[in-house]
């Protein structure tokens, strides 16, 4: 019987690591492994090999796949658990959107507006106004009603006749 060393059993925890790492920046881009393989210039046998964690992939390889992704190479090497785990996903968004610098202003200064000056999970200062009408409470859209019953009232304006 062989035992592995704990530097083997580390290097095993790593590839897998990686292979869920792959697998999850794959998934959100909504890629099949087909189109990953292609985009990789790789077999959808060894893409899904390298997915499981039963390959070690090349530095080459690791190259294709960062491009593939659309994401720099140390990105495939980037914990999950990292507090900023979520800010990746706004650098996705604002890439794949192809948003200009005001745009990002104008996202950044609505996220102050929602988060800024709260801590993470506490009510706002100001109640949003509830719709008017009698035990709904739900948030408001617009005069005073929440979506359902100001979309009501408007084709209820327009179903009726001309005089």
């Amino acid at each position: 019987m062989r035992s592995s060393s704990p530097s083997a059993q580390d290097a095993s925890g790593h590839l897998q690591g990686l292979a869920r790492r792959i697998r999850t920046l794959r998934e959100r881009r909504g890629l099949t492994q087909e189109d990953f393989a292609a985009r990789c210039g790789i077999s959808v046998s060894f893409a899904s090999l390298l997915e499981r964690g039963e390959r070690s992939p090349s530095y080459e390889t690791l190259v294709q796949v960062a491009g593939a992704l659309g994401v720099p190479l140390a990105e495939l090497f980037r914990a999950e658990e990292d507090e900023a785990a979520g800010a990746h996903r706004l650098v996705e968004l604002v890439r794949a959107r192809g948003l200009t610098q005001a745009e990002v202003d104008r996202l950044l200064a609505v996220a102050e507006a929602m988060f800024g000056g709260r801590e993470p999970g506490a009510q706002p200062v100001e109640e949003a106004p509830r719709c008017k009408q009698e035990g709904c409470g739900k948030p408001v859209l617009a005069r005073e009603l929440c979506v359902a019953h100001y979309h009501r009232a408007r084709r209820a304006k327009t179903e009726r006749p001309s005089p």
